[in-house]
């Protein structure tokens, strides 16, 4: 067949189902102490050990009084001694069982340890501002989900149930291996034929950021030999294989055509892009992704792809990007027949949010990289005209969108 082919290819969707159908996520777990837990994910439900508060205490800084002393009025507290008719009382103090009722600090004045002024319509009654026995939590109340991931305030909430261990999902070892005779590490000068490798910088991070431990091995060069042995040595050091380049119809794209041969090619060739030669296979039970070389590729499969597999391999729900709707600046052309990865600029007006398309073909690839946005278009979307409003994905939070005066 002449020219290029650029239809039939699976949609994402599709390809992921047909993916994740061959290959299970195992369910292992660790247990991690209290304090290198947060960003882990939680391997089973967890309880509280704790009643808190163990008895009842008080609910603010004051006074504990009897409320026996409030029943008829306001009582003459100017004679009071501390210890027999009050004593003090901070917010979380257990007090005397003898008291059984708080009043605040604001509402008392107190000169050398005698009071001289209790406001008059102060409510006491009896538990008033008193937080009672497990008031704050109870043992066996529920701390948190299975498959959480666990932030600050859930750190809290671990403590005060009295959890010191937490069973945690492993994180899953991934292996990076960027391929290609052209390739030399990023803290060389390039010469003539030569070219930087970016994606291990990428990959690696995208791997971190999503929960995943990544390995990653050294440039292996365009070598069947070499490079099935790479892959051997990956798969029996981890949970899932990213091979890096290789994987289009080059003269030396060797990768596509070893997974086929050592496993289950699931598919090779997704309608997205750029990145549609990705391929799928499953070897040895274990998930193995081709993604293609160019920088742009790799960012978009690590968005659309790996980051889909690492949540499965953790059991929680894939990655979603915070959106906002844009009026776009100027139109966008895409191919029907793909699913098309624009990184988008945005930026803020008196008006709301505007975007602007970041092409790598048109701009150089730091200016695409950096913009703080992206828009994918659908399949079967050639073209969308200037002043459309766009739901795009923020690559960077809301406070780092610039504020732009129309003219």
């Amino acid at each position: 067949m002449r020219g290029k082919q650029f239809t039939g290819f699976p949609e994402r969707t599709k390809a992921l189902e047909d993916f994740f159908a061959l290959w299970e996520a195992k369910d292992a777990e660790e247990l991690v102490p209290l304090e290198e837990a947060i960003g882990r994910v939680t391997a089973r439900a967890l309880f509280s050990r704790n009643t808190l508060p163990v008895c009842r205490a008080s609910a603010c800084d004051g006074i504990a009084v009897r409320s026996e002393q409030f029943r008829d009025g306001m009582p003459d507290y100017t004679k009071w001694k501390l210890r027999e008719e009050y004593v003090r009382a901070d917010t979380g103090d257990d007090f005397d069982d003898r008291y059984d009722a708080v009043i605040p600090i604001e509402e008392v004045d107190i000169e050398n340890g005698k009071i001289v002024y209790i406001s008059p319509d102060v409510p006491v009654r009896p538990g008033e501002n008193v937080r009672q026995e497990g008031s704050n939590v109870r043992q066996g109340d529920p701390l948190i989900a299975e498959n959480m991931p666990i932030r600050p305030t859930d750190l809290a909430s671990l403590a005060t149930g009295g959890i010191m261990m937490v069973p945690v999902r492993k994180r899953p070892k991934v292996a990076f291996i960027p391929t290609g005779n052209e390739l030399i590490p990023h803290n060389t000068v390039p010469a003539r034929g030569q070219n930087v490798d970016t994606n291990t910088l990428l990959v690696r991070e995208s791997l971190k950021e999503l929960g995943a431990e990544p390995l990653i091995f050294p440039i292996t060069a365009d070598v069947p030999e070499a490079l099935e042995e790479r892959l051997d040595m990956a798969l029996q050091d981890c949970d899932m294989v990213i091979l890096n380049a290789g994987t289009a119809k080059g003269e030396d794209d060797w990768n596509a055509r070893m997974l086929e041969r050592k496993g289950t090619l699931v598919h090779h060739y997704i309608a997205a892009a750029p990145g549609r030669p990705m391929a799928f296979a499953v070897i040895d039970g274990k998930p193995v992704v081709n993604m293609p070389g160019p920088t742009m590729a790799s960012f978009f499969g690590c968005e659309w792809c790996i980051s889909a597999c690492v949540a499965r391999l953790l059991h929680i729900p894939a990655r979603k990007r915070e959106k906002v709707r844009a009026r776009l600046m100027e139109d966008i052309h895409s191919s029907p027949t793909m699913a098309i990865l624009m990184r988008m600029e945005v930026a803020e007006t008196e008006d709301g949010y505007v975007c602007q398309e970041r092409s790598f073909r048109e701009s150089s690839l730091p200016v695409c990289m950096a913009s703080n946005a992206m828009y994918v278009s659908e399949v079967g979307e050639s073209f969308v005209p200037k002043g459309t409003m766009l739901e795009v994905e923020l690559l960077r939070g809301r406070e780092f969108i610039e504020f732009r005066a129309m003219q």
